[in-house]
């Protein structure tokens, strides 16, 4: 099946995100662009910000690197980092901010000769760093000097190539080695275009980005569709309850960009005592499931239902859930699947052959998106396997309901072979999510002596709870091949920034347990 959602575009898309801070500048030049802990910066001065930092950057020689390492922080002179790179065309690895120089090491031999980019204390911490063999990189701090800026050339104001590569974005990594996926300016551009008109997010809207923006989600969802839309971004630096509820109270957030994680502590920690945000109308959730039990204390507390996002660092985003498909937070949630379509996403739901499945049956999941990368860097055998015909394959086992909704079943390369017979670990990890003391379950395949695997599951609990009682749950719910034939119990999961477990860490955690209980 070729589905693909209606796009009704009212005017011509802009190609890079330098033409949509110029565009905004031009028209909201007094209006709050960026909302920092510590700044804030109307369009007028972020355009002014931009268009400076990226002739300090020509200046100093940033350019002439060609790509720029930028530890990303949730802060506005990292944004004004990030555009200036855009303005100027180089090429761009956001990167976690606490980067430490052995992974610089591994990231200058893959990209080349780099420019790190970062907060002045950030990069004297590194400067500092002593080695077997000093970073070959330049340092630039963020900060604006102050002073008198260089003088702006007039080729530096030549608009960049929109399809050029701009953004190395570095994969999870959750189903193998990372690897580096790049994307063009219109890449980033379409999926903010997507966002903004799925969601009718216009300048009147405030958005309150909780989740860090050298990820997809956050970068998208919240800087670049701000940016399409001319709507104000609110930054949260670190995470917190506390300070997410009192942003969202005191800068009259109208959306929240944040992952499970975040919804999870924040409905644990704020209790049913605070009042509802009083502008809030939009929650969006990704990074990872939003399990149904936070979907459900999350209404409770933010008195609107969490609309689940599913995409992908290649693809950007894939589907999602809408308030107008009704609530996630009740029974409904599983005929919700993770939502529709997008506006001019294109999905198909194949067999083994390469043929389409009937509606309802699985299959693999092939995409096309307006926000899809290009390629895998230095990976041409990974890039030649990522695609079929032009359509990129997920890796994702999934299925069509009959209202269109898109429901995934799994990993097809996290199927656990059981003396020849296929084990989903989803359909494992909800059993034990099933009973009530259990908190977190991830499933995998072990190997075993005979070159076949069995199920071993790592679980959270909350005390007490036998293994007897646990193994007697999974039993009455799963046939004999699925129950697991080794449990950890562990007091957390390993999990990336976003809320997302670390299966890798979790499989390695396991293997080295000095405490094992066994079914």
């Amino acid at each position: 099946m070729d589905n693909a959602s209606e796009h009704k575009a009212d005017g011509p898309v802009p190609a890079t995100l330098h033409e949509l801070l110029d565009s905004a500048a031009r028209t909201r030049p007094h209006a709050v662009a960026v909302r920092g802990e510590d700044a804030v910066l109307t369009y007028g001065e972020l355009h002014g910000k931009a268009r400076a930092a990226a002739c300090r950057f020509r200046a100093l020689g940033v350019a002439e690197h060609g790509t720029v390492a930028l530890l990303l922080e949730n802060t506005p002179d990292c944004v004004v980092a990030l555009l200036a790179a855009a303005r100027l065309g180089l090429r761009l690895a956001p990167l976690e901010p606490g980067t430490q120089v052995p992974q610089l090491s591994v990231i200058r031999e893959k990209l080349g000769p780099l420019s790190v980019l970062g907060h002045a204390a950030r990069l004297a911490a590194l400067e500092g760093t002593k080695g077997p063999a000093p970073l070959d990189c330049a340092f630039v701090p963020v900060e604006d000097p102050g002073g008198d800026a260089p003088t702006w050339e007039a080729r530096g104001d030549e608009p960049s190539a929109p399809d050029a590569p701009f953004l190395h974005q570095y994969t999870s990594g959750s189903t193998g080695e990372p690897k580096v996926a790049v994307h063009t300016q219109r890449n980033l551009v379409n999926g903010g275009d997507i966002y903004a008109r799925s969601y009718g997010i216009t300048e009147d809207d405030r958005i309150l980005t909780a989740v860090p923006l050298l990820h997809s989600f956050g970068l998208v969802a919240g800087l670049v569709t701000a940016l399409r839309a001319g709507a104000e971004l609110v930054l949260l630096g670190r995470f917190t309850p506390a300070r997410l509820l009192r942003a969202l109270d005191e800068h009259a957030c109208t959306v929240l960009v944040a992952a499970p994680m975040a919804y999870d502590l924040t409905t644990r920690a704020a209790g049913a005592g605070p009042s509802v945000p009083r502008a809030l109308r939009l929650c969006l959730s990704s990074g990872a499931a939003l399990p149904p039990a936070v979907a459900r204390r999350a209404k409770e507390r933010l008195g609107l239902d969490i609309q689940q996002v599913y995409g992908c660092t290649e693809a950007g985003v894939i589907a999602a859930r809408h308030p107008q498909d009704g609530s996630a937070a009740d029974g409904s949630a599983a005929d919700l699947g993770v939502g529709r379509p997008m506006p001019g996403v294109r999905i198909r739901v194949v067999d083994e052959r390469g043929d389409e499945v009937a509606p309802g049956e699985e299959g693999a999941l092939l995409v096309r998106t307006p926000a899809m990368f290009t390629h895998y860097l230095g990976h041409a055998d990974a890039t030649r396997e990522a695609f079929t015909d032009g359509w990129y394959r997920t890796g994702d086992v999934a299925r069509v309901g009959p209202a269109g909704h898109l429901h995934l079943v799994g990993r097809k390369d996290s199927f656990i072979n059981v003396g020849g017979k296929k084990v989903n670990p989803v359909e494992v990890e909800q059993a034990l999510l099933d009973h009530p003391s259990v908190v977190e379950a991830v499933v995998w395949g072990e190997p075993t002596d005979d070159g076949g695997e069995r199920v071993r599951a790592s679980v959270v609990t909350r005390p007490p709870l036998s293994a007897t009682e646990l193994t007697s749950h999974c039993r009455a719910r799963l046939l004999p091949h699925q129950v697991p034939a080794e449990v950890d119990f562990v007091a957390s999961l390993p999990k990336s920034p976003m809320g997302k477990v670390r299966r890798a860490a979790v499989r390695t955690a396991a293997r080295t347990a000095s405490s094992v209980r066994r079914f």
